[in-house]
């Protein structure tokens, strides 16, 4: 089985996500059933449990188990990105997070999970460059909804 990581901001992007796994993912199964694979999208919308945490606790968990799934994932990837820049957790909590991950810096720590998804996911090597795709929404007009605003306080 192949995955394929999805990295965005979760409030703006259900929409995609959801059409990525109810029209995207049978659709590519259908073919990779003639190569005898099949794939799955990881989507970590579902949450990961952070029961009886504190909060800085959840967020290393959260992150942790993010970049896990970048690893499995590997090299493949879809970003989805639109008017949010995406919840941020601090430096302290990102830059523990990379720190664990070899051969993995990052200039500036002050960053969304979104970028770091990114920056580890789809920048830190031209193979996983080369095997991500990236999509762009642009909204325009008076009638945005609220819940598009450029920060996220939700993962």
């Amino acid at each position: 089985m192949k995955a394929i990581f999805v990295s965005s901001t979760f409030k703006d992007m259900q929409a995609e996500r959801d059409i990525l796994k109810s029209r995207v993912q049978p659709y590519l199964n259908s073919i990779a059933r003639n190569y005898g694979e099949s794939l799955s999208f990881s989507d970590l919308r579902w949450g990961v449990d952070t029961t009886d945490m504190t909060e800085e606790e959840q967020n290393r968990r959260v992150l942790s188990v993010c970049l896990d799934e970048i690893d499995r994932a590997r090299p493949y990837m879809i970003v989805l990105l639109g008017e949010r820049y995406g919840y941020m957790p601090g430096p302290k909590v990102i830059g523990r997070e990379a720190r664990r991950r070899p051969d993995f810096s990052l200039d500036d720590l002050d960053i969304s999970v979104t970028q770091l998804e990114i920056e580890y996911g789809a920048l830190s090597t031209k193979e996983a460059l080369a095997h991500t795709y990236f999509y762009f929404r642009e909204l325009t007009g008076e009638n945005i909804p609220g819940d598009f605003s450029d920060k996220d306080e939700t993962y």
